[in-house]
């Protein structure tokens, strides 16, 4: 890495802004989103029975809320971990791809309130629908704004694998996309198809 300005930059870099405060703002989101996932796992109102058999039976009942909480936590911190090494490859940022960067927030932020949805109404279509739609746009605006940066080398460093980083940006998005059409078609478990995830990163092209 080259020397940095007052400001953050790298020196030479072309005028933009400093990536630090975007990379504070990330963690702090990031994290309030992913604390506030715990949140969906309600002991249920009125489990006043004390003795151990019923408490077995609500833990059991939780179980699917047990599962979203874990996947969503999994899939935000896959996310933060990307983001991090995604602003590790940009010499600086500008204005545009602030923005693009406050759209995803905005989508990570509504993660808690989807799996919640999901925990209340665990047999709907519907809910699950409005899970994998978030993750899907999520998805999406955090490709784009790898694409943005990386458009005429426009933010990143020489060198950078834009094409790894292309593929590694669409996972989400594609298997959102099937999930979508699997809960579409009925299937009850249609999120299942997310812990497909990390199998499909390992096969992806290795950093060159």
């Amino acid at each position: 890495m080259g020397r940095r300005d007052s400001k953050g930059r790298e020196a030479g870099a072309p005028s933009g802004f400093p990536k630090n405060r975007t990379e504070s703002l990330t963690d702090g989101i990031f994290a309030f989103a992913m604390t506030l996932l715990v949140l969906s796992l309600d002991v249920p109102a009125g489990a006043h029975d004390p003795s151990n058999a019923a408490v077995v039976a609500m833990l059991a009942g939780l179980v699917p809320n047990f599962y979203h909480y874990l996947l969503a936590f999994f899939i935000l911190a896959s996310f933060w971990v990307a983001h991090h090494a995604q602003l590790d490859r940009l010499r600086y940022i500008d204005r545009p791809f602030l923005w693009i960067n406050i759209a995803t927030l905005m989508f990570v932020t509504l993660v808690p309130f989807t799996v919640s949805l999901i925990g209340d109404y665990p047999d709907a279509t519907f809910a699950a629908i409005v899970f994998e739609v978030n993750l899907l746009v999520l998805g999406l605006l955090f490709a784009a704004q790898w694409r943005y940066a990386t458009g005429s080398s426009r933010l990143v460093h020489p060198g950078t694998d834009v094409r790894r980083g292309n593929l590694r940006a669409m996972v989400v998005p594609v298997i959102s996309a099937i999930a979508i059409l699997l809960a579409i078609a009925g299937m009850t478990w249609s999120t299942a198809i997310y812990v497909l995830i990390p199998l499909v990163t390992r096969l992806l092209p290795r950093d060159r």
